[in-house]
């Protein structure tokens, strides 16, 4: 794989425009035809390695939210640019950096495909295409940003033609994509369950909802892979007690390497060290449940 390369985002002041910005009215456009220019990633529920930022990146659903919004605007999205650009050695990261140094002091969790543009293409009708996986349930959704510009003739001999910023977005969720399909070998696993108000989000980077479908056992245990760490994340629905409300907890990890043909239950505690619930720390318990003794 080639080198990712690093994108240094600054933290300076910046001055705001003031520029009017219009809806995308179809019916007045030259062209029904915005080429797709930007591609980013961003998500609070996973951390993917470099090899799975590739992965991700070659099976987000493009196809999917283009067909989305020609149905529903009625506009084109052209993927050109998404097919020429090779995924390998393209994906930038965005970081924090002092001003002053350039010293990196925070990775943010964003990843853009670096899409290269032909210049000679001329057009000024372009779509943005922000993914992104956010708490509480992780599904992947997406923001197609089209934007372009109309120019207004002057009225009056010699004032300026008008140019107006146009801009229209459509989302869309999909609650069953996934990039990697994980499936364990029900002979050579372990086998683990959740303790009440314990809601696994991810197993592995994937969706729990998706992994659950390929490997949930008969007697209501998850199939787990063993002799390597396996991440969990999770949702903590606590109901609180006399002395502190209930709260919600998302996007705990936990990672345990696993025994073949064991069987566990992950319990959690919290540690609460101010009234204000993200402050708390979650303390997991994996439980090894001991097989049942014959008489």
């Amino acid at each position: 794989m080639k080198k990712i390369v690093l994108l240094l985002t600054i933290l300076t002041g910046l001055v705001a425009s003031c520029t009017t910005t219009k809806p995308i009215k179809v019916d007045q456009l030259d062209s029904y035809v915005f080429t797709i220019n930007r591609i980013v990633l961003t998500s609070d529920t996973i951390a993917p390695s470099d090899e799975e930022l590739i992965q991700i990146f070659k099976s987000l659903p493009y196809e999917e939210i283009c067909d989305y919004v020609f149905e529903n605007q009625g506009i084109y999205l052209d993927p050109y640019y998404i097919n020429e650009t090779p995924i390998e050695g393209n994906i930038e990261y965005n970081v924090v950096c002092d001003a002053e140094t350039e010293e990196i002091l925070e990775e943010l969790p964003q990843w853009e495909l670096n899409l290269e543009i032909n210049e000679d293409d001329y057009t000024n009708q372009f779509c943005e295409l922000v993914f992104s996986m956010e708490q509480p349930d992780g599904y992947l959704s997406v923001k197609a940003i089209m934007r372009t510009t109309q120019t207004i003739p002057a009225t009056k001999e010699g004032k300026e033609d008008k140019i107006v910023n146009l801009q229209s977005s459509v989302t869309q969720t999909f609650d069953k994509w996934t990039f990697k399909n994980i499936f364990v070998d029900p002979r050579s696993c372990a086998q683990i369950k959740f303790q009440k108000n314990l809601y696994p989000t991810f197993i592995q980077n994937e969706l729990f909802s998706v992994y659950s479908v390929l490997n949930m056992s008969e007697d209501g245990y998850l199939n787990i892979n063993v002799k390597e760490p396996v991440e969990i994340r999770c949702n903590i629905d606590d109901p609180g007690n006399m002395f502190f409300s209930p709260a919600q907890i998302y996007n705990a990890s936990f990672t345990e390497t696993f025994q073949p043909g064991k069987k566990y239950t992950l319990k959690y505690k919290l540690k609460r060290r101010s009234p204000d619930s993200s402050n708390w720390i979650v303390v997991f318990k994996l439980k090894e449940e001991k097989p049942e003794q014959s008489k």
